[in-house]
């Protein structure tokens, strides 16, 4: 019999049970089995010690185990305190069967690890938190007095209460710290991370959201949504997160910078991925969920491109050798592999991310079932791997027929409830040195390990300095900065004197001198200085840092470009001056970025040619100052100023603007190129005239594609109460299920999601919206006439016909609040037409961007 008549045999039974029939099926998909020439090795649950013989590392290191069932379970993530102390988080309940059933039972827990003698090896296991329903989260908080930890939901802090007697550890009172810290999606897209990062602030994966505690209260703040599950960052700050198809994304600027100045669209270069993402397991890997579509696996059924990434370190140990400082180390648990990769800086100050192998990778297992999801930098200067160690790693939400049948081939669904904490270590390496104990250690001597070689040990070192506020380490911290010849150390003194609102100008001039031939320290430091912007200290430390205009380093110049325009318009001017001759277009969007609201200071002082003009002439006009837009009016000078003012009004929907410009520009080649950049703004064919009540005489006739008259009187869709209901019922349900990846702010996510906002896909017709949503899109979409194709998006949006998280109802309901939300505006869309969809249209494969536009 062929594989093409066995299949459909196989898809017949399939068919007729409806038991069978997988959420994370796509009508169109075919999904053969695989060959039958593929050796496909049974997946027998092995011991910690079987385990470790099946696993391949990099010539000249080994790896130990440190902690296995029945002392952890499902261990998804880890935390160092300051003593060494591992604080484990255990998602027992994640996918307890091949249904996902059970996986809000409270069987999650915090676990204490400790090695009370000093030997390099577990000799103290402590459940700290249990009962908890799907935790994801821990980091240790005020000097190692607390610690957070979230469940799916909300995050927490609980005191950690410590006996002086017997050191026994057990748990005092919780507080709630964000209410829906973890709320919306799925288990495989919630925050996660809470890392302690250069800057003070605590990041996460798969979120906006950033943490801090001021004055004993906790506050949050918007950032950049960022990656998916795992979090890491360099010795500069820069952040680093993946997501499942992508193994690593490294930050190209200052987290933060790209969304504070509310009238920019921020254009430079965000961030970096990694060019090569070809994996190389050891064993074949046809238990991957879309292992049937061409271009996952080989012909000998081995994974060929990540589809399962899971956590990431950067590392910053001493046991390793020299060359693996600042190396990735990358997990894709589907190929039961870990990847190295290597990053290497560019002449003008980008980063290259590559493997560091090709044709094999840093580790690998032949055991199916060892799922290695996080991994991090230790205190001994090792490098810990979590191993979840189980058979199923795709949660219910996207299970495919196809993978249910490779769990129940290999019985991969059981046993659950295992899980390792593995630790490499190179065999010639570094003596690691004594082990930490920072939470009995003066505030001085903290201040010397900010000196260590181990990044952890100098970014545990300045969280704890930071979070006990002792005025004591001051002066050695200031000492450090003036005198050190160590950067890195030099970085975390700037970093912890501005944690404790203690850095000054005197001390920014010193460090700045020190650092002349370290850009990347200047730099840190001239970041680090931000705060005092807003102090009375402003003019000094701006003196201060223009010694640092001299510098050649692009690190600094941007650095400089981020800062400069905080300081008020003597800021600016400087700032002015120092890009003037520079044609470096992620320092101009930098800059930009430390305007807001004074964007025309900066705008006047710039040369009329400068590559800033467009950015600067955008952000005064989306920022809707009516003395600034005049005075931007009055600025014009040549014929593309005029152009460029009228495309960017109308592009912007900048309708009293425009009229305004009409009658600046109202003769000659100013007239005319006004009305050629009005113009090139409105040739798209779904571009919808600018109502106006009346306009100069004398016009070019072709403006009437650009401006309707008579009108100006705003479509209101919600108008009675059960409509304005359903917006708000649409609200609540887009926050829990589609939020993850399109953000809280409608704007999409690198990586995961295009925008909503301004999209013309939920002003199209009702039919379309709905078929979109329902039975999901794959390819490359045009949204508001830019093209997102994968990598910059996943390259499927799954529908929602058969998530049973939602019915017709709240589909509805979502559809009529992302049509009203962030400016958007549209009918509503009723369950009565999401029910008829459904009835009267057979489920379908994701559909293309042609498809949808044949829908009307």
């Amino acid at each position: 019999m062929t594989r093409n008549r066995l299949f459909h045999l196989f898809a017949l039974i399939l068919l007729a049970s409806p038991v069978l029939a997988q959420r994370g099926d796509r009508k169109g998909h075919v999904m053969e089995p695989p060959p039958g020439h593929w050796k496909i090795p049974a997946a027998p649950v092995l011991s910690a010690g079987a385990a470790l013989k099946s696993f391949s590392v990099e010539d000249g290191f080994r790896i130990e185990l440190v902690a296995a069932e029945p002392m952890i379970h499902d261990p998804v993530a880890l935390a160092f305190d300051g003593n060494g102390r591992i604080w484990v988080v255990e998602m027992r309940g994640f996918m307890p069967n091949i249904d996902g059933k059970g996986e809000d039972a409270k069987v999650g827990r915090i676990t204490v690890l400790e090695d009370t003698d000093d030997d390099g090896k577990i000799d103290r296991h402590t459940v700290f938190i249990d009962e908890i329903v799907m935790p994801r989260t821990v980091a240790l908080a005020d000097a190692d007095r607390t610690l957070l930890w979230a469940d799916g939901q909300k995050l927490y802090e609980t005191e950690i209460q410590i006996s002086p007697k017997t050191g026994a550890i057990s748990a005092g009172k919780t507080a709630v710290i964000d209410e829906k810290y973890a709320s919306g999606g799925n288990p495989e897209h919630k925050p996660n991370g809470m890392m302690y990062a250069l800057d003070n602030w605590r990041y996460n994966a798969k979120s906006d959201s950033r943490y801090r505690k001021i004055d004993g209260e906790w506050v949050w703040e918007k950032t950049e949504g960022r990656g998916q599950w795992g979090i890491s960052m360099d010795d500069y700050g820069r952040l680093f997160t993946n997501t499942n198809s992508n193994f690593v994304t490294a930050d190209a600027v200052a987290p933060g910078v790209t969304i504070r100045n509310r009238n920019q669209e921020f254009r430079g270069r965000k961030n970096t991925r990694m060019g090569n993402q070809k994996t190389w397991p050891s064993r074949i890997t046809c238990g991957i969920n879309r292992g049937y579509l061409d271009g996952y696996l080989d012909e000998n059924g081995f994974l060929t491109r990540p589809t399962a990434v899971s956590g990431l370190a950067v590392y910053r140990g001493h046991q390793f050798p020299e060359e693996f400082y600042g190396n990735l180390f990358l997990n894709e648990p589907g190929g039961n592999l870990v990847k190295r990769a290597v990053m290497t800086e560019s002449p003008d100050g980008g980063w290259e991310i590559e493997p560091a192998y090709e044709g094999r990778e840093f580790f690998t297992s032949l055991d199916e079932r060892s799922r290695i999801v996080n991994c991090y930098t230790a205190p001994d200067g090792t490098l810990y791997l979590v191993d979840m160690y189980r058979g199923i790693l795709q949660h219910a939400a996207y299970v495919t027929t196809y993978l249910r049948k490779q769990i129940e081939d290999r019985a991969l669904d059981m046993p659950v409830g295992l899980g390792r904490i593995w630790r490499v270590r190179h065999e010639n390496g570094n003596d690691p040195g004594a082990a930490p104990k920072m939470q009995e250690e003066s505030s001085v001597e903290l201040v010397a390990h900010l000196s260590h070689p181990n990044g952890w040990w100098r970014d545990t070192a300045q969280r704890i300095l930071v979070e006990r506020a002792d005025e004591s380490a001051v002066e050695p911290l200031q000492e450090l900065l003036k005198n050190s010849d160590n950067p890195l150390a030099r970085i975390h003194a700037g970093w912890t004197l501005a944690g404790l609102e203690k850095l000054t100008p005197e001390d920014v001039a010193d460090g700045l001198k020190q650092s002349a031939k370290q850009p990347w320290a200047a730099a840190e430091l001239i970041r680090a200085a931000d705060f005092l912007a807003e102090t009375d200290a402003a003019a000094d430390t701006l003196a201060a840092l223009k010694s640092a205009t001299e510098m050649k380093s692009p690190h600094v110049r941007r650095q400089l470009a981020a800062s400069l325009g905080l300081y008020g318009r003597t800021g600016t001017a400087v700032l002015a001056e120092t890009l003037a001759d520079s044609d470096d277009e992620l320092a101009t969007e930098l800059a930009i970025s430390s305007v807001e609201d004074r964007e025309i200071d900066l705008l006047s002082a710039l040369p009329a040619s400068h590559g800033a003009r467009p950015g600067l002439i955008a952000a005064v006009l989306k920022g809707g100052d009516k003395e600034s837009t005049e005075t931007l009016f009055a600025l014009a000078q040549t014929e593309s100023d005029f152009r460029m003012l009228g495309e960017s009004v109308v592009a912007l929907r900048k309708t009293d603007a425009a009229v305004k410009l009409l009658s600046v520009a109202a003769d000659g080649k100013a007239r005319d190129a006004v009305s050629g950049g009005m113009l090139a703004a409105a040739k798209s064919g779904k571009f919808k005239p600018l109502a106006v009540k009346s306009l100069p005489e004398n016009l070019d006739p072709k403006l009437g594609k650009v401006f309707q008259i008579g009108g100006g009187k705003k479509v209101v869709f919600l108008k009675t109460a059960s409509d304005k209901k359903l917006f708000e019922v649409g609200k609540v349900n887009y926050t829990r299920v589609c939020m993850a990846c399109h953000q809280d702010h409608g704007k999409g996510q690198s990586f995961l999601a295009p925008p909503l906002v301004d999209s013309e896909w939920l002003t199209g017709p009702d039919k379309r919206l709905i078929a979109l949503t329902m039975d999901g899109a794959t390819g490359p979409i045009h949204v508001n006439g830019k093209l997102y194709e994968a990598p910059e998006i996943q390259p499927l949006m799954p529908g929602l016909r058969t998530n049973p998280e939602v019915n017709d109802e709240q589909i509805a309901a979502i559809l009529t609040y992302v049509r009203n939300a962030w400016g958007n505006a549209g009918p509503p869309i009723y369950p009565k037409a999401v029910t008829d969809y459904r009835k009267n249209n057979e489920m379908h494969a994701p559909f293309t961007e042609k498809q949808l536009k044949a829908i009307k």
